[in-house]
C-alpha cells in the first residue's frame, strides 16, 4: 500500500467522490487504470462505498463478500486474481 485516504484528514466520507479523487492524487495515479503500474483499486466489504462509489469515479472497486457468490470472498483470492491478471498482461509484479 503506497497511500491511503483517511476521511477525517481529507474532509470527505465514502462514497463521496472527492475522497477517491484525493487518494488518487496522493498516489500520483490515475484511477482509471486497472492492475497495471500506477493502478488504483478499491477493495472492501461495502457494495455502496467500496465497489459502487469508486466505480462512479472510474476506479475499479471490488467487493469482499464473505458469503460467496460471484464476488471475492477473501483477500487471498483477490491477491491471486491480481497476480494472474498481471502475469497474463505481462505487467511487472
Amino acid at each position: 500500500m503506497d497511500a491511503y485516504g483517511f476521511s477525517f484528514a481529507i474532509g470527505a466520507m465514502k462514497p463521496e467522490p472527492f475522497l477517491y479523487r484525493a487518494t488518487c492524487e496522493l498516489l500520483g495515479a490515475d484511477g482509471s487504470n486497472y492492475f497495471g503500474n500506477d493502478s488504483v483499486v478499491m477493495v472492501g466489504d461495502s457494495e455502496k462505498c467500496d465497489r459502487d462509489g469508486p466505480a462512479a469515479e472510474g476506479i475499479q472497486g471490488y467487493l469482499l463478500n464473505h458469503r460467496g457468490g460471484r464476488d471475492f470472498t477473501n483477500l487471498t483470492d483477490f491477491a491471486d486474481h491480481v497476480l494472474i491478471y498481471n502475469e497474463c498482461q505481462g505487467e511487472p509484479k
